[in-house]
């Protein structure tokens, strides 16, 4: 396999696009830091955050060892070219859908759980997807499985996979705490990640203050 510019000019993109700006665009508007995982006192979230963070740092690392030392020293494996042209089409659209779900949130997103409250979001692409940014960041990297396989990117893409499923689960029982009722009917119509799938069940819950909807 040849050295292709673009996939590690590609790994910048989604890094800035994720993370960066995203980060600087709600700081801009609203003064506020939204890496929330090291504001929260539960010890869990903090380890996840911290490993999600070790992940992006390895997956760059991985980028600028593919710049400096092309794909045969990572051992990237050879595809078809019609892999690795579906493989920029996933990428595409995931990249796309984060993208796009992060400046649905608006000044409720966040990196982590805030100890302060905010808004549900239920609009736009979280009409479908109870967590799009994380169906897009998780399509995102899987992409790569398809451009430039290797061992590394498989086993980061299920390390990231898991660390995603957990953090997940740990902000719908802080979403529920919050919200109570309104999210627990939401999340009993709209999946997890992909529509109609990881549909919760609704508890009887007392209902939420509706100045926190959107």
């Amino acid at each position: 396999m040849e050295f292709n510019p673009a996939i590690p000019l590609s790994v910048m993109v989604f890094f800035l696009a994720a993370f960066v700006w995203p980060l600087l665009r709600l700081w801009r508007r609203t003064g506020t830091f939204a890496m929330a995982f090291q504001r929260n006192r539960d010890p869990i979230q903090r380890i996840v955050g911290a490993a999600i963070a070790f992940y992006m740092t390895g997956f760059c690392v991985w980028a600028g060892v593919y710049s400096a030392l092309g794909p045969r020293a990572l051992g990237v494996w050879v595809l078809p070219a019609p892999f690795i042209r579906l493989g920029w089409g996933v990428l595409a659209i995931g990249l796309g859908l984060t993208i796009t779900a992060q400046a649905q949130m608006g000044s409720s997103w966040r990196m982590g759980v805030d100890p302060e409250p905010t808004r549900l979001v239920t609009s736009g692409l979280f009409q479908l997807s109870r967590n799009p940014i994380y169906t897009g960041m998780l399509t995102t990297l899987m992409a790569y499985l398809l451009i430039s396989p290797c061992a590394y990117l498989v086993m980061g893409w299920l390390q990231f996979t898991l660390l995603i499923s957990l953090q997940t689960r740990y902000e719908e029982q802080s979403l529920l705490r919050t919200h109570g009722a309104l999210y627990a009917q939401y999340a009993s119509v709209v999946g997890r990640f992909f529509p109609g799938l990881g549909k919760l069940s609704k508890p009887d819950l007392p209902a939420a203050d509706p100045v926190l909807r959107s």
